[in-house]
């Protein structure tokens, strides 16, 4: 009992330390204890439910840098800025031509400590990304989001950061690129937070913004994405909905077909900055063993709070679902509200836990291999996140703690 009335009071002490921001440096619970309450490995036998809600309330995401146009000199340019010592997560998006291709070469702090290695492309095992990285990272055609920390052990340190940037179009280096930098901050990482979503309707299945806030089908789907984010401690907040044209009702992955960044391009910024979702008829993949999927990210994660890229969203079909009768749509659980709420894993920046060939698997430790009751396996029906996925979800700016 000793054990949690100083845990107990040093909570106390936080919360009215965010009164006095001079003072909340001091005052401030040790991460690891608060890391162990958050998650669980502590039992504390109190109530901190609402303590931690207020502490959410703390939180708040800073634009460092917003869009500066950074000179790229052989395929290389830079960037830095500072991090203050309560950074909870770090963002950094990089744009450019949508046929450019943009993202981090490298990131080191003040004190020498490499996010992500110089050159890390060349090193052995980064074919596919980043992986032998203290933080993930990757590079990508229009956009590159990266957002840190993104796997165990990567570490925010305060004081300057340097970041080197890559940019080619056609094959000769870029110009310049745009960059942003975006710092979620707070005393200790909050336990909730709250996402909006965009809505777009291509009018497929006869969805349109009008008729979905009617139809009981999809508020079946949307109480599906509610209860799994739920679990995450994540609210749904406002939801917009939006009309576009139905040319894109039909969109492909294929290589060399643009359709996909064409209509997440179609996004628009709102007010309330939510994950933008599109709703389509069909997204076709070229292939013959599975000629169409019933979701897409274009890109993991979305670039935060940046709407009309050829990277900000995600899509849904709506072809499969809706073309049975209406009376037998309503599966446990709704299967469109099963393909948002995975596709939104991967707007935030959640990539499949295992994939279909048994050999690739995300980077968490609390994730376990080939185990498809995760929300973010590649088969997209399961319902569980992980305490480091959770994690994860939280550093997105597009989780707001309000």
């Amino acid at each position: 009992m000793h054990v949690y009335l100083k845990l107990l009071c040093l909570l106390v002490c936080l919360l009215c330390a965010g009164c006095d921001e001079g003072s909340s440096a001091d005052l401030a619970m040790p991460q690891t204890v608060v890391d162990a309450i958050i998650f669980g490995s502590i039992d504390s036998g109190i109530d901190l439910d609402g303590a931690l809600d207020q502490t959410s309330q703390m939180v708040r995401t800073d634009k460092v840098i917003d869009g500066q146009r950074v000179s790229i000199n052989n395929g290389l340019g830079q960037v830095s800025f500072m991090v203050p010592s309560n950074a909870l997560s770090i963002t950094v998006i990089i744009w450019g031509m949508d046929d450019g291709w943009y993202g981090i070469d490298g990131w080191q702090d003040e004190t020498g400590y490499a996010l992500v290695p110089s050159g890390w492309p060349a090193l052995e095992g980064n074919e596919a990304g980043c992986y032998r990285c203290n933080n993930f990272a990757t590079q990508s055609a229009g956009v590159s989001t990266t957002i840190a920390p993104n796997r165990p052990g990567a570490l925010i340190n305060a004081g300057r950061h340097v970041v080197d940037i890559v940019g080619w179009v056609d094959g000769f280096a870029a110009d310049e690129a745009r960059v942003s930098v975006l710092i979620k901050q707070g005393p200790i990482w909050p336990a909730t937070g709250t996402i909006d979503l965009n809505m777009y309707f291509t009018g497929a299945q006869g969805w349109t913004a009008d008729s979905v806030q009617a139809d009981p089908y999809f508020a079946a789907c949307i109480d599906r994405v509610i209860d799994l984010y739920g679990r995450a401690g994540i609210r749904l907040g406002e939801i917009a909905y939006h009309d576009i044209d139905s040319e894109f009702a039909t969109v492909s992955i294929e290589a060399g077909d643009d359709s996909l960044g064409r209509l997440v391009g179609q996004s628009v910024a709102e007010p309330h900055h939510g994950a933008n979702v599109f709703f389509v008829d069909e997204i076709l993949t070229g292939e013959i063993d599975f000629p169409s999927i019933p979701g897409v990210a274009a890109a993991v994660p979305s670039p935060p709070l940046l709407p009309g890229t050829v990277a900000s969203g995600v899509a849904v079909a709506t072809k499969g679902p809706l073309s049975v009768p209406p009376g037998n749509r309503f599966l446990d659980p709704p299967a469109i509200g099963q393909t948002i709420a995975h596709e939104l894993g991967h707007a935030l920046g959640l990539v499949h836990t295992s994939e279909y060939d048994g050999v690739t698997h995300d980077l968490f430790d609390d994730t376990l291999d080939d185990d498809n009751r995760y929300l973010m396996h590649a088969d997209g029906t399961g319902a569980e996140i992980s305490a480091q996925q959770i994690r994860a979800l939280m550093a997105n700016p597009v989780i707001s703690h309000p």
